[in-house]
């Protein structure tokens, strides 16, 4: 027990220095935020979780500001909830360190959906760059359409291999938007998630997933998220998990 206070002390207090030093997506300092880091140092854990809560719901927020919150649902036992804001700390500062503080806790409590794969490494990388390689094809496509232009006007020919090339790239372009946007994971937070093979209660039951695990969402429908569980597609109600997203 004392080992992995030890540890999330740590990652806490690396985070602690990120989150100084990293740029805050509509981050804006606050009488709340500071009334609600008063109240951590304080050890009242409890209300400055809800003061931080509410901060979040306003989209203001600090990578700090996240991993107090995970600390603090640790703190409680409230596995689902701590590994939702531990993934929401690495969306904001992508360090490294707060994911293997989740393959600890995911091998702690068995959980799914945390494991370190080529494919994970891979995706990780292009969600990484996505914002650079959006820029990088739509100035490819600006680039091929100056040359088809200047081909046809200047040169009187017909541009065939450009337009080809332009055809080709608006299509990896309109694919990467569809991935980019499809993407998406999710934190079951209900201890008692009920897998149906259907967007319906009375549609029959494939499982129960537990607190914890991570899955990826593929679809909705109503309040229904179609979900991939193991080797398993099915569907949960929203309210049983946590898209992460910021």
């Amino acid at each position: 027990m004392q080992s992995r206070r030890l540890k999330i002390v740590w990652i806490f207090s690396l985070g602690l220095v990120c989150g100084s030093s990293l740029p805050v997506f509509a981050q804006k300092a606050t009488h709340r935020l500071k009334a609600a880091d008063s109240l951590f140092v304080g050890k009242k854990y409890t209300q400055s979780f809800e003061q931080y809560e509410t901060i979040l719901k306003q989209h203001q927020y600090s990578p700090a500001m996240l991993l107090k919150m995970a600390y603090i649902q640790e703190g409680l036992n409230h596995v689902g909830q701590a590994m939702y804001y531990l993934n929401l700390y690495y969306l904001a500062s992508r360090d490294k360190t707060a994911v293997y503080k989740m393959e600890e806790l995911a091998d702690k409590y068995n959980l799914s959906g945390y494991a370190t794969t080529d494919a994970s490494r891979a995706l990780s990388l292009y969600q990484d760059y996505y914002g650079y390689i959006s820029i990088a094809l739509a100035a490819l496509i600006v680039f091929l359409l100056s040359l088809m232009f200047y081909v046809k006007v200047r040169r009187k020919q017909t541009p065939v291999a450009t337009l080809v090339c332009m055809v080709l790239l608006l299509m990896a372009f309109g694919y990467h938007l569809y991935v980019g946007d499809a993407v998406e994971a999710a934190i079951i937070t209900s201890p008692h998630a009920y897998l149906m093979d259907g967007p319906s209660a009375g549609a029959t039951m494939l499982d129960v997933v537990g607190d914890g695990h991570r899955v990826e969402v593929i679809g909705r429908h109503d309040v229904w998220l179609k979900i991939q569980w193991d080797d398993v597609t099915g569907y949960v109600r929203d309210n049983a998990l946590r898209p992460v997203m910021l």
